[in-house]
C-alpha cells in the first residue's frame, strides 16, 4: 500500500498521523475550526431599569449594582453568540471554567467544552467595553489524536437604551384600572393602608412574570383607591389577591380607546372593580331570623361572628352570609355597671342616665360593680364586654 500525504502541507501520514478527509492532524484542525465567533459583539441594557435582552426577550437583571450589571449583560451577550458560533460538527457543548478546561484531554466526538474570562474592561462610561478570552476544546472526528484547542479575544460593547416597558411607563401608558371600593361605604384608613401594603407586596412577584405588571399611578379617592396598571392580567391578579384577603366581588368593564396602527384591531381599556363587603370588625349585624351578632373578623373566606344572645362564636362563608341575609342593624351603644346578679337576670345601671334595667344573665362570668359595654338592638339590650 502506497504511503499517503496531506494534500495541504505534504506531510506523510506516517509522520503527520492518520489522515482525516485527506488532511493531516494539524491541517484538519486548521481547516475545520470549531470557534467561529466574530471579534466584536454589541448589546444593550435599559438605562432606566437595568433590564436586557435574553434570547430576544427583555429580562430583569440579577444584580442592580452597576459593575455587576455590566458584566452580567456582557456575559449573557457572549454566551448567546457563542452558542450560535460553534461549528456544525458540534452536537453538544458545555461551559466550564478555564481551570477545568485546562485539565481536559479527551472528549467524545461531537462535544465541545467552552470557557471564557474577562481580560480587559472599561466600564466608567457607556458604551462599556469588556474584552474576553474565549477558549474551546472539542473533538469533531473519531480519528483525531489531539483535541481542537482554540482561543480568541472577543470584545463586547454594552450600550444604553430604554426598554419597551420603561418607554411605555415613562410615556404614562396603562392598560387597565383596578378600582377598589367597599359596598355601601367608603374605605376606612386601616383598609386603605392594608390594601396598599398587599398591592405593593404582590406587584413585586407579578412583575417577575409579567414585565408590564407595573403600577403607572395610584389615585386616592373619597370612596376608594384606583390603581392604573400596565397590563390587564396583572390587574386581575391583584383583584383576586384583594378578594382572597378581604372578600367581596370582582367585575369588569371595557372601554374602546382606539385602533392599533399595526394590526388595525380595536383596542380596549379594562376597568376591574373589586368591591369588598360592607362589614367591618366590631359591626353589629342580624340575620333573617333576628339573631344578633358582633362581627369579630372579616376575611376572604367569610365572617367570624359572636352571637350576642348565646355568646357562641361561629364562622360563616360568604355564600351562607348571603343566604342568611346577614346585614348591619341600627343600634345604640352605652356603658353600664352591674348592680346585682340573680341566677337568671342581671341588673344594670346606665353610666350616663343612671337608669336601671334588667337583662338576661349572659353565659360568661360577670361581677358586681364592674362596667360593661352594651348595645341595644330593636329594644333588646346585649352585654358586649367588660369596659377597659
Amino acid at each position: 500500500m502506497s504511503e499517503r500525504f496531506c494534500y495541504r502541507c505534504g506531510i506523510s501520514e506516517e509522520e503527520g498521523g492518520p489522515l482525516i478527509e485527506g488532511l493531516c492532524q494539524v491541517c484538519y484542525r486548521k481547516e475545520n475550526p470549531v470557534l467561529l465567533i466574530e471579534g466584536e459583539i454589541n448589546t444593550e441594557l435599559c438605562q432606566n431599569c437595568g433590564s436586557y435582552k435574553k434570547r430576544g426577550v427583555w429580562v430583569d437583571p440579577h444584580s442592580y449594582e452597576l459593575e455587576e450589571l455590566i458584566f452580567e449583560v456582557a456575559d449573557n451577550a457572549l454566551l448567546e453568540v457563542l452558542e450560535d458560533s460553534l461549528s456544525d460538527k458540534i452536537r453538544e457543548y458545555e461551559v466550564v471554567s478555564m481551570e477545568e478546561l485546562e485539565e481536559v484531554e479527551e472528549l467524545p466526538v461531537g462535544k465541545a467544552l467552552v470557557a471564557f474570562k474577562p481580560v480587559d474592561w472599561h466600564i466608567d462610561h457607556f458604551p462599556a467595553i469588556v474584552t474576553y478570552e474565549v477558549r474551546v476544546k472539542a473533538r469533531t472526528h473519531e480519528l483525531q489524536r489531539e483535541l481542537h484547542d482554540e482561543r480568541k479575544h472577543v470584545t463586547v460593547y454594552v450600550r444604553q437604551t430604554v426598554c419597551p416597558r420603561c418607554s411605555k411607563f415613562l410615556g404614562g401608558y396603562f392598560e387597565a384600572i383596578l378600582q377598589v371600593r367597599a359596598e355601601g361605604r367608603p374605605l376606612t384608613e386601616d383598609e386603605r393602608e392594608a390594601i396598599g401594603k398587599l398591592v405593593e407586596e404582590k406587584v413585586d412577584g407579578i412583575m417577575r412574570r409579567d414585565r408590564m405588571g407595573f403600577i403607572q399611578d395610584t389615585i386616592e379617592k373619597e370612596e376608594g383607591i384606583d390603581f392604573y396598571m400596565g397590563s390587564t392580567s396583572s390587574a386581575r391578579k391583584l383583584a383576586q389577591a384583594i378578594k382572597e384577603k378581604f372578600g367581596g366581588t370582582i367585575s369588569e368593564a371595557y372601554e374602546l380607546v382606539g385602533v392599533d396602527r399595526q394590526t388595525s384591531k380595536e383596542t380596549y381599556r379594562t376597568s376591574i372593580s373589586v368591591r369588598i363587603p360592607k362589614f367591618r370588625s366590631g359591626d353589629i349585624v342580624a340575620d333573617k331570623r333576628g339573631n344578633v351578632y358582633e362581627v369579630e373578623k372579616v376575611d376572604g373566606r367569610g365572617l367570624s361572628l359572636r352571637n350576642l344572645a348565646t355568646e357562641e362564636s361561629e364562622h360563616l362563608n360568604w355564600k351562607t352570609v348571603k343566604r342568611e341575609e346577614l346585614d348591619t342593624v341600627e343600634y345604640e351603644k352605652s356603658e353600664a355597671m352591674v348592680t346585682s346578679i340573680t341566677p337568671v337576670e342581671v341588673q344594670m345601671m346606665d353610666m350616663k342616665t343612671y337608669e336601671t334595667y334588667e337583662i338576661e344573665k349572659p353565659a360568661f362570668k360577670i361581677r358586681e360593680g364592674e362596667v360593661y359595654s352594651m348595645v341595644e338592638v330593636k329594644g333588646r339590650r346585649y352585654l358586649l364586654s367588660k369596659k377597659d
